[in-house]
């Protein structure tokens, strides 16, 4: 057990606070401009806390309410599951060690690769491609403080396997027998063994992160992933995962299920009409879970008094997030297009029937 659960990153030359700068992939003196590096570490020998083994140690974790700030001496109050914060007082960037030490230490860290100064443009780009958004949200619509937040994730190997059953069938001839016209259709059951593997297949587990907000600012380049090292952590905040493997495994359950059935679908019944699954026998294998934090840029649009949600993918800039509609801007625009629609079928008649 670590005698000192505060951990600082003092400028060497200055001591002021030092962050971690995603341009220079280095610490940064917030004061001085001092830098240092962040070395590379080799992967570690000794053997990993198995995936059952984080599941039991978040189970047997204490509340851990209270923290004196080193530099201040100021008590900080933390939720259970925070890791790194700034100090409210000082504004220091505190690191609590005994969140990501032992048997929940990460199996890694993908580091930010994006800047906060950079996120109001690539807000803007999200915008401008929305032509049902009011106006006034340009003008009138505030962005709050951006957070940059090591997001605890579950990070999935596996493999699907069974048999998919699906109904189809295909239009034939037509022929006249008296009054009446038959249609020959055959029916058909198509069958499909599916074996498939998926890796890297990332689910959130924090309980205070929207989940289709997480799920959408996917994918992440995990090839880019470090051995985690705390100095990363330095100027970001970072919570520890609330959620076990076991909690989030059904998540990822569904979505590799629903994916290699529409997979095999596509596959099996191409040139069939009328498709329709009656049996999915596809059962999920898990092979591994490793827990990674991802970086992740939060924070809220405010507009007409409304917050919305925002969260930008701190490695590739993928803005994600939800927007107030305007329902007159969606009237005129379905209008537009009815009229334009109505205009080409009534030229359609014109030219056909009465030139």
């Amino acid at each position: 057990m670590e005698t000192n659960p505060i951990l600082e990153q003092k400028c060497p030359a200055c001591g002021a606070p030092m962050i971690y700068n995603p341009t220079l992939n280095k610490l940064e003196c917030e004061f001085c401009g001092t830098t240092v590096d962040i070395p590379a570490q080799a992967i570690q020998e000794e053997p990993k806390p198995s995936r059952k083994e984080k599941d039991e140690a978040l189970n047997q974790m204490e509340p851990l309410p209270v923290y004196n700030c080193v530099s201040c001496g100021a008590e900080v109050l933390v939720s259970q599951e925070t890791g790194a914060l700034t100090c409210p007082y000082c504004r220091n960037n505190i690191v609590l060690t005994q969140q990501f030490s032992g048997t929940i230490k990460p199996d890694g860290i993908v580091p930010f690769k994006i800047t906060p100064d950079s996120l109001p443009q690539a807000v803007n780009d999200f915008y401008k491609d929305k032509p049902l958004l009011s106006k006034s949200f340009f003008s009138d619509s505030t962005m709050s403080k951006i957070t940059g937040v090591y997001v605890p994730f579950w990070v999935f190997d596996c493999d699907v396997s069974g048999e998919v059953t699906f109904n189809g069938s295909k239009t034939g001839g037509s022929y006249r027998r008296g009054d009446y016209i038959y249609t020959d259709v055959k029916h058909y059951s198509l069958e499909r063994n599916v074996s498939m593997s998926f890796a890297d297949l990332a689910v959130d587990a924090s309980k205070k992160m929207d989940d289709a907000l997480m799920d959408s600012v996917a994918p992440f380049n995990l090839k880019e992933c470090k051995p985690f090292d705390v100095r990363y952590l330095a100027g970001y905040v970072a919570d520890r995962f609330d959620q076990t493997s076991k909690e989030v495994q059904e998540r990822n359950d569904k979505r590799v299920t629903s994916t290699a059935s529409s997979l095999a679908m596509s596959h099996t019944t191409s040139g069939f009409e009328n498709v329709s699954m009656r049996q999915n026998g596809l059962k999920p294998i898990m092979k591994q879970a490793k827990y990674i934090l991802l970086p992740i840029y939060v924070f809220k649009i405010g507009f007409e008094g409304k917050d919305y949600d925002f969260a930008v993918n701190g490695q590739t800039g993928k803005v994600v997030g939800t927007l107030p509609r305007d329902t007159r801007v969606e009237a005129k625009y379905f209008f537009k297009y009815f009229l334009i629609g109505f205009l080409f079928v009534a030229i359609l008649i014109f030219v056909f029937f009465v030139w």
